[in-house]
């Protein structure tokens, strides 16, 4: 995978604060959830077609982990099968899927490694910890990681960036 390959997550800062709680409440086990959001591709690019160029996730939605364990998690499908629903009542698509490590930084394990599929599939780890939020895509059998921003909430008036990237989107440090 080359720099010009790797698309850019966009992260709506109240899904990085809901995501964050999620995971708090959920200690001392993984939490887990789906995102829901759009991909944008370019339909220009030949070979081999469409390549995706970036992935913007605007809500997540809790999941149950049927494992109920710090070291693992099963998202469970009739969640998933309602996130799905909720997407598309949106007009959006699930994007990706999110889980906690509740001691470690939010790096993959040799689990997420073997676990993961679909290239086009976002996998955002997130430490209750230490705040911090990492994304990451199948390539080659592994997560590669993904640089990350985080879009401020327009709601909440004088948020300001606390890293420096774009006007409208701010990199996170941890990515």
């Amino acid at each position: 995978m080359t720099a010009t390959d790797i698309p850019r997550v966009v992260l709506a800062a109240p899904t990085v604060r809901a995501v964050l709680a999620h995971a708090a409440r959920d200690l001392p086990d993984e939490c887990c959830g789906l995102l829901i959001g759009s991909r944008e591709f370019d339909t220009t690019a030949t070979p081999p077609g469409p390549v995706l160029v970036g992935v913007r996730v605007e809500t997540s939605v809790p999941a149950r982990n049927l494992r109920r364990s710090p070291t693992r998690y099963l998202i469970d499908p009739a969640d998933h099968f309602a996130a799905i629903r909720a997407a598309r009542a949106q007009g959006r698509d699930v994007v990706g899927a999110y889980h906690s490590h509740p001691t470690d930084p939010p790096d993959p394990s040799a689990t997420d490694h073997r676990d993961a599929s679909g290239t086009q599939f976002l996998y955002l780890i997130v430490s209750p910890v230490t705040g911090a939020v990492k994304a990451f895509r199948p390539s080659d059998g592994r997560l590669s990681p993904l640089p990350v921003c985080v879009e401020p909430d327009p709601t909440r008036p004088g948020s300001q960036w606390r890293y420096g990237w774009s006007r409208r989107c701010r990199r996170l440090a941890s990515a």
